[in-house]
């Protein structure tokens, strides 16, 4: 595929903001191209993506002494958003039995309230995977744009690269 007609003028960011329907138009500007060929790259591209996220981070040596309480602390209100986090939604924003989210990317800054940027984020929805107990799915294509303030509750999960599910860690 001729990346100049793929991404003629977008980033990366804006690249993963594409929508399947134009991932595959353009794909099809490429003499010789199939349907078949340009959404099976598109569903690779977003496997590489959310198996870069399973990856466990890197870890800086330190010459401070390990704390003695090594228990997860809990977001704070005015919390951390990075992509590939997962959240809770609050109350208000759950529809379609969707609760959870995966932040992709920040959308952009919007208006100042206060003195602090009302940040809007780019995030894919988690389902409860179909007959398999306790397993969520990653609907990269299903997306969302979420406030900071309506990320509710961070969740740590687990992903099996084998069934390509994503589990809640206790």
């Amino acid at each position: 595929m001729n990346p100049v007609l793929l991404a003629p003028k977008e980033d990366g960011l804006q690249f993963c903001r594409l929508k399947e329907d134009e991932f595959v138009r353009r794909a099809l500007l490429t003499p010789g191209v199939q349907p078949e060929k340009a959404k099976l790259l598109y569903f690779r591209l977003w496997a590489l993506h959310i198996d870069s996220q399973a990856l466990p981070p890197l870890t800086v040596a330190s010459d401070e002494p390990a704390s003695a309480n090594t228990a997860p602390k809990k977001p704070q209100k005015s919390k951390i958003v990075n992509p590939g986090m997962f959240f809770r939604l609050d109350e208000p924003l759950r529809e379609d039995e969707v609760e959870m989210v995966m932040v992709m990317a920040p959308e952009h800054m919007t208006t100042k309230r206060g003195g602090k940027d009302d940040m809007r984020y780019i995030c894919a929805v988690i389902c409860l995977a179909v007959g398999v107990q306790g397993a969520y799915e990653l609907y990269v294509a299903n997306r969302r744009v979420v406030k900071t303030a309506g990320l509710g509750e961070e969740i740590v999960m687990n992903y099996d690269s084998q069934t390509r599910y994503y589990y809640i860690e206790e």
